[in-house]
């Protein structure tokens, strides 16, 4: 098949980083994929993902400013006509570019996969109605990520046919980097078994990173021993006053390309979100067997099972999470990471994602 993902950039988020894997999985098995980007690529805020893009993938800018207008969804609909895909799969909310071509056009299929809870990914209150006829028509199918996040579109668009795909990731490779990356991160711990936390993610109200330094500047305060490493960019600039709050004990890393470098030197993976779609960084951290501790937010419950692949917070409070990070400190090997990995092999792998997408392009 000819297929075109649609998304607004390939910046350092989870759901781009999905459409490159996903992307690369689907031109290995012989399909003929690009990945065509609305966002001008002058930008390179725009394309940190673009790096891992396969050879065999096509990439295409469109050069398109932020914001939306009738002219961009011409430029979008031209682009698509000229391309003849057989199938458009939108990701984030690009929504809006393919709905006049959804409905003209008779031998293109539109997909348009749902990256977090329905409500989050509508732009406004009377999109919510557009989409939900274009779903409801089956002009364009709806898919969602996680069993959480399917439930919320029942409840958002009182539509019961959305199809559930979980989320997959490619598998995690050790860079060349990954000696000084070891070194470094040894650097940083108190003694031998200093227990190694990790957090990646951008800075963003979502992520709720404010809930994530209390909780470990109350383990400080209590004089464990830990190293908390935060892996994602914006924090200097949007929450300069995270940082400052941080203990010694907390290192802001900045952004990194060799995210698979710094999982496998921890111990532990933080996620304190207060909504998920599914999280790509858990499923890299299933796949490289790091035990993650969570907040009970989006699909996140869909993948842990409190105290048997993780932990889970009972709250979003302080109390709550520092209880399942010293619960983890107490009892290390509480979650097996053998049983980790099988859970990422037989459930997250990015090839069984593409074979269930394959049989949505082709029904």
């Amino acid at each position: 098949m000819k297929i075109v993902q649609l998304i607004y950039s390939l910046c350092s988020g989870g759901a781009e980083r999905f459409v490159v894997s996903l992307s690369n999985e689907l031109a290995a098995m012989g399909h003929d994929v690009t990945v065509c980007m609305l966002l001008s690529e002058e930008n390179q805020e725009y394309l940190f993902n673009r790096q891992y893009l396969n050879d065999n993938v096509t990439f295409v800018s469109l050069n398109l400013e932020t914001g939306f207008s009738f002219r961009k969804v011409r430029q979008v609909e031209k682009y698509i006509t000229s391309s003849n895909p057989d199938v458009v799969h939108c990701h984030l909310n690009v929504i809006p570019y393919i709905y006049r071509l959804s409905l003209q056009s008779k031998n293109i299929k539109f997909i348009h996969t749902l990256h977090s809870v329905a409500e989050y990914t509508s732009g406004n209150k009377y999109q919510k109605f557009i989409n939900r006829y274009f779903y409801s028509k089956e002009k364009i199918v709806p898919v969602t990520i996680s069993d959480k996040c399917y439930n919320s579109y029942k409840a958002y668009y009182g539509l019961s046919n959305a199809v559930c795909i979980i989320n997959g990731c490619m598998d995690p490779v050790k860079t060349e980097n990954y000696e000084s990356v070891h070194s470094e991160v040894e650097s940083y711990k108190a003694n031998y078994d200093t227990p190694v936390f990790i957090h990646v993610a951008r800075c963003h109200p979502a992520k709720n990173q404010q809930l994530l330094i209390e909780s470990f500047n109350e383990l400080n305060r209590r004089n464990i021993d830990f190293v908390l490493l935060v892996v994602g960019d914006g924090f200097e600039n949007d929450r300069k006053d995270l940082v400052d709050m941080a203990c010694d004990k907390i290192h802001f890393v900045g952004l990194k390309n060799n995210v698979a470098d710094y999982l496998l030197c921890s111990d532990a993976f933080c996620l304190t979100s207060t909504y998920e779609g599914m999280p790509i960084s858990l499923i890299e951290a299933l796949s490289c067997a790091v035990v993650p501790i969570c907040t009970r937010a989006g699909g996140i419950p869909d993948v842990i099972e409190d105290g048997v692949s993780g932990l889970l917070a009972d709250d979003m409070t302080v109390d709550a999470y520092t209880r399942k990070l010293q619960c983890f400190i107490t009892e290390p090997d509480m979650v097996s990471a053998d049983k980790l990995r099988e859970q990422y092999d037989n459930n997250y792998s990015i090839k069984s994602c593409a074979e269930r997408y394959i049989e949505i392009y082709s029904a």
